[in-house]
């Protein structure tokens, strides 16, 4: 499976979550879940946080930090990055067909979340309790 990264994005204490689309995953569709993907060919962790944030989101983002490598067999297989928005209007690719700003309250509230513990927990990594 091609390396994965995925990026939390933070503005004035709330996350940004994108809501997958039907014609997606069905197995994920109609759940909450921040930006990313697979890391294509050559490219590195970064750009391909950059360029996944802007295709689903339309955001540009500064990468505040990295939470964490996710590691198999001493080989990076994802990396998840704490981000601040850039630029204020997101616009949603085909892969998604809504989006939020949420508290950690508000998350921890929500029934559809992928991997909803591991996003929990990721914020406190990041320092977000």
């Amino acid at each position: 499976m091609a390396p994965q990264v995925k990026v939390i994005i933070e503005k004035d204490g709330k996350f940004l979550l994108i809501k997958r689309a039907e014609q997606e995953d069905a197995k994920h569709f109609g759940y909450w879940e921040s930006p990313g993907g697979k890391v294509e060919n050559n490219e590195s962790f970064e750009d391909a946080a950059f360029r996944e944030v802007k295709q689903e989101t339309g955001l540009d983002v500064k990468l505040k930090k990295k939470i964490k490598e996710i590691k198999e067999d001493n080989e990076i297989k994802a990396v998840v990055y704490l981000a601040e928005p850039l630029n204020e209007q997101v616009s949603l690719s085909q892969e998604h067909n809504d989006f939020g700003w949420f508290t950690i309250e508000e998350i921890r509230s929500l029934d559809k979340i992928t991997y909803k513990e591991f996003f929990l927990e990721l914020l406190k990594l990041a320092g977000f309790n």
